[in-house]
């Protein structure tokens, strides 16, 4: 009878160490999700095409037909910085501006083993924006070899600023979408 007793103690003891341990990582709270890129503007005209399949499957979207305003970011789950500026896109995404959809966000997802190792990362990052994806590196010539990217494009589908590499804090990345687009975040 007196085993019970210590048995439960034991338990609630590892229960109460595993639910107390906290992680150090920059992973946000909330679990991801990969929307719909039917939000998106493509009513642009170009002569030029670079299609692009959303990640969702959803359908195909014109690179050269976006307009925005618009912040695109260019990442894959293999790279360091993109992992590491995640958090930043993530709290810019919860901004009134992003909310509203007066100005919005698209990810994309390039150079991946699979779809799914870019659903997952979304999903583990927090990230709930929506995403095209190149899993054949033929975006190389539009936004160059690596990742992180950052591109800013404006109402009539004009790119009014880039960003090389990866955003190394919060006020960076804020600063850069409020001159871009001329608004206060």
């Amino acid at each position: 009878m007196r085993r019970y007793p210590s048995i439960i103690i034991s338990s609630l003891f590892v229960t109460i160490l595993l639910t107390s341990c906290s992680s150090h990582s920059n992973l946000p709270f909330n679990q991801g999700f990969v929307p719909s890129c039917a939000g998106i503007d493509t009513s642009g005209t170009s002569t030029n095409e670079l299609l692009l399949d959303c990640l969702d499957g959803s359908g195909t979207i014109d690179f050269y037909s976006i307009k925005g305003p618009i912040v695109v970011n260019v990442w894959g789950s293999w790279c360091e910085g993109c992992r590491q500026e995640v958090p930043y896109f993530v709290e810019l995404y919860q901004n009134e501006l992003f909310k509203n959809s007066e100005i919005k966000l698209l990810g994309v997802d390039i150079e991946e083993s699979s779809r799914q190792v870019g659903i997952n990362f979304i999903k583990a990052y927090g990230m709930s924006w929506p995403h095209l994806e190149d899993l054949e590196g033929k975006t190389k010539i539009l936004f160059g070899p690596g990742a992180p990217v950052t591109w800013f494009i404006d109402e009539d589908g004009k790119v009014v600023n880039k960003h090389i590499g990866a955003y190394t804090d919060r006020d960076q990345l804020f600063t850069q979408v409020e001159q871009a687009f001329g608004v206060k975040l």
